[in-house]
């Protein structure tokens, strides 16, 4: 009687860990960036943090880019078309473990969190 009690607190105790686990782990890893140009034209990407900008250019249509940066902040994006015209988001603030999504259509731009799909 003993000896099952205790395995079904062993298994118990083990689902509970690999839980915390699948929970915690992602907090370790860099902030992570998707680029995503649908819209039917090139563009060019600016992503800016604090004192900090990266460039990213000649983006294909239907294509994404993918990026981390080792930090915490606020990001904007800035999109410039080929005709000239730019569009700029609001900054989202991003963390360790978090996913963000811009999504860059001839309309402008949108950023979200990959879990607000």
């Amino acid at each position: 009687m003993l000896r099952r009690l205790y395995n079904i607190l062993t298994v118990v105790a083990l689902v509970f860990f690999a839980g915390l686990a699948v929970l915690v782990a992602p907090t370790f890893f860099d902030p992570q960036f998707e680029i995503r140009n649908q819209s039917e034209q090139s563009v060019s990407v600016v992503a800016e943090w604090r004192d900090d900008e990266r460039v990213f250019r000649d983006i294909e249509p239907a294509s994404t880019l993918e990026f981390s940066v080792e930090d915490e902040a606020g990001m904007a994006f800035r999109v410039r078309y080929p005709d000239g015209r730019e569009d700029e988001s609001e900054p989202i603030y991003f963390s360790r473990g978090i996913t963000v999504i811009a999504t860059i259509t001839d309309a402008g731009i949108q950023v979200r969190y990959d879990h607000e799909i």
